[in-house]
């Protein structure tokens, strides 16, 4: 059986970023202060150690490119022009063990919130480069689809570079284009490296999101698994085959709530290094075509192909 081998960080850092027109000089005491969500005991336990530090930055003081930071959805571009001239910032970072994650990052983004909604402030995490906009304090319950992996469409189709035909009016358009490559970033504050998929035409590229998300979700599922049995190795070494279903799909959401119109069946992908740090995302060995025959074919499970957003499913109600 054909094996990858990956190393493994003892800690991981992840940031956060808010900017105002006005940052306190004091965000210790504005996070003490303002008791916002689920997580400010852990927030206040946690400040001024390696796990959650935050400081106050301007144009003068910044080792980061606030240019850099994008709007992921449409309707996040004004917010990410505000965000990109801003001069001063609140930045939260966390540095902390991988067996403490998801909670080190939620703690960190939580705190980012609270400064957020204290300063009116526009968040943007710096390891996916996207703008934030949480309608609410983070959840207690982690959910990868909860913008922690900086998965979003390319524009290509939707600003009218690409030109592929859609495969339902011309069934040779499935090879039409291969346009699209997508990469995860954020999987490595989970001590993971990332993942990739790439040649894929544009018609095929929310299927191909969708396996990524589905591959991601799984990867982490896994990894946390093996992360309690408390691995002495700084490396870590998988299967190249990774049988995927829609229960990974749908914890990728945290929902159970899509109700497929066929039973359910297992899809593999195939893994394999581009670096110590990625890996890129294919069809099983054993398929015959192209990685878009592949997306177009029935194999995998319904949702694949349609869904770009998603709810998880509610929290039960105290008795």
């Amino acid at each position: 059986m054909a094996t990858i081998t990956f190393p493994v960080p003892s800690t991981t850092t992840t940031r956060f970023a808010v900017a105002a027109e006005s940052i306190p000089h004091d965000l210790v005491g504005l996070l003490h202060e303002h008791p916002t969500g689920p997580f400010h005991a852990h927030i206040t336990g946690r400040l001024g150690s390696p796990q959650l530090q935050v400081t106050r930055e301007d144009l003068t003081t910044l080792c980061w490119d606030p240019g850099r930071i994008k709007a992921a959805r449409l309707e996040d571009r004004h917010a990410a022009r505000t965000f990109n001239n801003a001069s001063e910032f609140a930045v939260v970072t966390a540095f902390a063990p991988i067996t403490d994650q998801p909670r080190g990052v939620q703690v960190a983004r939580s705190a980012a919130h609270t400064i957020a909604e204290a300063t009116g402030g526009i968040m943007a995490d710096l390891v996916t480069g996207h703008i934030l906009t949480p309608s609410a304090p983070e959840r207690t319950r982690f959910v990868l689809g909860d913008h922690w992996l900086g998965d979003v469409l390319p524009p290509s189709r939707a600003n009218g570079h690409c030109t592929a035909p859609d495969p339902e009016m011309d069934p040779e358009g499935v090879n039409g284009c291969a346009c699209v490559r997508l990469q995860t970033r954020g999987l490595r504050r989970f001590g993971l490296p990332e993942i990739q998929i790439s040649e894929v035409a544009c018609p095929h590229d929310l299927a191909a999101l969708n396996v990524l998300r589905t591959t991601a979700r799984r990867l982490l599922t896994d990894h946390w698994s093996w992360l309690a049995t408390g691995p002495a190795a700084r490396t870590r070494t998988i299967a190249t085959d990774l049988q995927l279903a829609q229960g990974d799909f749908n914890d990728f959401w945290g929902s159970t709530r899509r109700t497929p119109l066929t039973p359910p069946t297992a899809f593999h992908v195939a893994l394999s290094p581009r670096t110590p740090r990625l890996l890129t995302v294919a069809p099983p060995a054993d398929f015959d075509g192209t990685i878009n025959d592949w997306l177009w074919d029935d194999t995998l499970p319904l949702g694949m192909y349609d869904v770009l957003q998603a709810h998880p499913d509610p929290l039960p109600s105290a008795a």
